[in-house]
């Protein structure tokens, strides 16, 4: 008996060691197709990783990706690094709880076609909703182009950040952050409920940083046949004591 318990002892020293240290060792770009085609069949399009890839057992399991593009038609989706972490206990139960996903330099191009329908990657995603949740999300350095095919326009966003969680693929999510459009900062606050066939609570603050205007919205957001609905109240005020053009303050006005 002693020498049994001995050897399952060393057995799981060994195999401690072996996650602790051997990822250090391992080429997982060896296995770089594979993570292609799992990724691609989870999200419904084509995901191409060109960049390192690492990986660890423990103390939590993590993967990093360098170089992640995904693409779905007009809409398309990369990123100079993909960098989660697992919650091991949930992952044993088939649900993916991540504790940590920080996204680095992504870029992201949404299309609202001429018919009104938005275009947006992985939508297909084969991930039940309530299987999927993001104790810490963390966009660095992002950049969004919203292009609008009826009129040919493009709405940019530069240097975009993101803090937050989401809890479930359709909700609900809170979080906050910034970016640049058309050379203005602005600091937004959004959260959602959860989504259902009625849509999802939707509350969005959107501050100007380098001028008094304030935009807040509170309402319903709606998605029928791929083309978003809003249905709510849009306000836009001045902060307390933002000066007018003639030289009047305000305490709130609507």
């Amino acid at each position: 008996m002693q020498t049994t318990l001995l050897g399952l002892a060393i057995a799981v020293i060994l195999a401690l060691v072996t996650a602790l240290v051997g990822p250090l060792f391992v080429d997982w770009g060896r296995y770089r197709t594979t993570f292609e085609t799992e990724a691609t069949a989870l999200l419904g399009a084509p995901v191409r990783i060109s960049g390192p890839i690492e990986a660890r057992l423990l103390p939590t399991p993590s993967l990093s990706l360098h170089s992640v593009e995904l693409a779905a038609g007009e809409a398309s989706f990369s990123a100079r690094a993909l960098r989660f972490e697992l919650a091991l206990g949930p992952l044993l139960r088939g649900e993916w709880r991540v504790n940590e996903l920080t996204l680095d330099e992504p870029l992201v191009r949404l299309v609202l076609n001429a018919g009104g329908q938005l275009k947006a990657p992985g939508v297909g995603t084969a991930i039940a909703p309530d299987r999927l949740s993001i104790e810490r999300l963390s966009i660095e350095r992002g950049h969004v182009d919203l292009v609008d095919a009826a009129s040919g326009s493009t709405l940019a966003l530069d240097d975009l950040s993101f803090a937050g969680d989401v809890r479930s693929l359709v909700g609900p999510l809170r979080g906050g952050g910034t970016f640049v459009s058309d050379g203005a900062s602005y600091r937004y606050r959004i959260a959602s409920g959860r989504g259902g066939a009625d849509g999802a609570k939707l509350r969005l603050s959107l501050e100007a940083r380098d001028r008094p205007l304030i935009a807040e919205a509170d309402g319903v957001l709606r998605i029928d046949a791929a083309s978003p609905r809003y249905e709510g109240a849009l306000t836009l005020m001045r902060p307390a004591g933002a000066a007018l053009s003639d030289g009047r303050t305000l305490a709130r006005e609507p």
